[in-house]
């Protein structure tokens, strides 16, 4: 007598067509509806028959639970084991004079000088200084570095350029700080683009890492 093979749960499936993972409401009603047609009582084949009452078996069978691994929140790292040396620190120093010079701006037109000129004049200051700030970030951070630490070097990196900015223009005769809002704006873009739940574009949830 040749031995049956166990039924999988996947042919099992396939014999009353339906999802390997359907409940038992589904299997039910898969099986009721072949029963009206294949039963022998309705001219069906017994061995048909037979097979679809053992993939009914198989299927009303519990599925066996999936282990679940106890997940363990990876430690946050300190500022100072992802930070590293800037691989291009001339360039930073190159970029950083180029904003101050864009600071003096509204100190060279001529005779008094609206708030309007210089929150004009300081726009390419402004945004020049943001940059910076994303460049230096980039520079001195690991890839192992977090949002929170990408932030923290930001914010530091701006700070210093934004104060020297408003001493050079205050030096050129056109001071930047009535207008420091102006000098904020491209940070707060920044600072945006690295965490969607702080701001302006992408809602709490899309990747970024």
């Amino acid at each position: 007598m040749r031995s049956r093979v166990p039924m999988s749960r996947a042919q099992a499936a396939g014999l009353l067509g339906v999802d390997p993972s359907a409940d038992a409401d589904t299997v039910r009603h898969a099986w009721r509806m072949w029963a009206r047609v294949a039963h022998p009582d309705v001219g069906g084949d017994p061995e048909h028959f037979a097979r679809l009452d053992g993939a009914r078996r198989v299927l009303m069978e519990p599925l066996p639970d999936a282990p679940t691994e106890e997940w363990q929140p990876r430690p946050r790292q300190s500022l100072r084991d992802v930070l590293r040396r800037p691989r291009r620190p001339v360039g930073l120093a190159l970029v950083a004079v180029v904003t101050l010079l864009l600071g003096a701006l509204p100190g060279s037109l001529p005779g008094p000088v609206s708030m309007g000129e210089v929150a004009v004049m300081s726009t390419p200051a402004a945004v020049l200084a943001a940059l910076t700030a994303v460049w230096t970030t980039r520079q001195v951070l690991s890839s192992e570095a977090d949002r929170g630490h990408r932030i923290t070097v930001l914010t530091l990196a701006w700070l210093p350029l934004a104060a020297l900015l408003v001493a050079v223009s205050t030096f050129a005769g056109a001071s930047m700080l009535p207008v420091l809002p102006v000098l904020a704006l491209p940070l707060v873009a920044a600072v945006a683009s690295l965490d969607p739940g702080a701001g302006l574009w992408r809602p709490i949830g899309l990747r970024g890492q």
